[in-house]
């Protein structure tokens, strides 16, 4: 897939972004809407089918419908990351291009209660907009997903919001630990950012919490990637408070793969194109000349891949957890052997994940049937 920060403007203060809190940029480009129909048409041509428009606020981008209108007409699908805070102000016409073009909006939302939401989102009517933004795409049947940072403000209350989150018709929540290292690689992270974290000394709580929330989403239809982080996220956690001198993943794996590196391409909001999300970009598109998306994208990655294939890694990789869960299970399958004791902590998880799902699907058929009866 491709994933591209279509802006670095925004309307939150979020804590814990290098754009919300205003870190000066070394970049000058910034993207228009022909690049971005330009790696559509690249993406087209090679048949990836998923883009993934981020930011700072895609809403704040110009031109940002049309580009998903214009991806539609190329069959690829379109998810947006939103604060939700002005697509309640879309027009039913722009809504419409939404609906579709069967784009799948994440609205990222930290907490329900509007005094933690507005000091970790900077923004005291950030509740207040995301709701009504929810609201309105649910009216245009508009898939939405709800994004959580899990801190050291939230995480006592993540059980709660996932049955508010359920009560209000979302039926997926996924959660994501806080990356301590700088999000935008141009900018410097935000200080103390590893403090905002989960604390060490509360990780029995966090996993009080992880497990009330896999026994509520056994009996609601509501998904989670619970089940995906619970392996991790305390090793995770562990190195950002400086409690482990190791590498997180070497906790959970004997022998780690990265994923990311042959599997997403990274577009940074000035056009470069970052080798993962996490380190700076050498190569852009700005500068494509005659080379294609996929040529301009193993130039910006050859050389963290032929790094991490010697076994190296770049401080960095000790904040990646955006992607872990994937990176993890590909690490299992590409070295079942040296991993197989992740392979014994993950298919009880995978197994109940399954079983799960079969009973929902089997509920919500006798819920069908009922009402047809009716």
């Amino acid at each position: 897939m491709v994933t591209v920060n279509v802006t670095a403007k925004c309307n939150q203060q979020c804590i814990y972004c290098e754009i919300g809190g205003h870190i000066d940029s070394r970049l000058k480009e910034k993207l228009n809407e022909e690049d971005l129909f330009w790696i559509i048409d690249q993406m087209a041509e090679v048949r990836i089918n998923k883009i993934s428009l981020c930011g700072g606020e895609p809403f704040l981008f110009d031109g940002l419908l049309n580009v998903v209108a214009y991806a539609a007409s190329r069959k690829i699908r379109t998810s947006i990351t939103s604060n939700g805070m002005t697509i309640h102000k879309l027009s039913t016409q722009e809504l419409s291009v939404l609906k579709e073009s069967k784009c799948e909006v994440n609205i990222s939302l930290d907490a329900f209660d509007n005094r933690i939401n507005s000091i970790t989102r900077g923004a005291k009517n950030g509740l207040e907009n995301a709701l009504k933004s929810i609201q309105v795409l649910q009216k245009f049947n508009v898939p939405v997903t709800i994004l959580t940072a899990i801190s050291n403000y939230n995480f006592e209350h993540l059980s709660d919001f996932v049955k508010k989150a359920f009560s209000l018709g979302i039926r997926q929540v996924l959660f994501q630990p806080i990356i301590y290292y700088s999000n935008y690689p141009d900018r410097n992270s935000v200080e103390n950012k590893n403090q905002l974290n989960v604390p060490f000394e509360k990780l029995d709580e966090l996993q009080k919490q992880l497990d009330q929330i896999l026994q509520f989403e056994k009996k609601h239809q509501i998904n989670t990637n619970v089940y995906r982080i619970m392996p991790w996220i305390n090793q995770y956690l562990t190195t950002a408070a400086g409690k482990n001198g190791t590498w997180f993943f070497e906790a959970v794996l004997n022998k780690f793969y990265c994923r990311e590196i042959y599997a997403i391409i990274d577009i940074a909001y000035d056009g470069g194109i970052q080798s993962c999300g996490l380190r700076p970009a050498t190569v852009s598109i700005k500068d494509r000349e005659n080379k294609n998306l996929l040529e301009l994208w193993n130039e910006a990655t050859h050389e963290i891949r032929n790094f991490l294939e010697t076994g190296n890694f770049y401080p960095e990789c000790n904040g990646c957890c955006h992607h872990f869960s994937r990176n993890m299970i590909a690490s299992m399958i590409k070295y079942p052997l040296s991993n197989r004791q992740a392979w014994a902590t993950m298919l009880p998880l995978i197994g109940n994940r399954v079983s799960k799902r079969v009973l929902k699907n089997y509920q919500k058929s006798i819920e069908v049937a009922e009402g047809g009866d009716l």
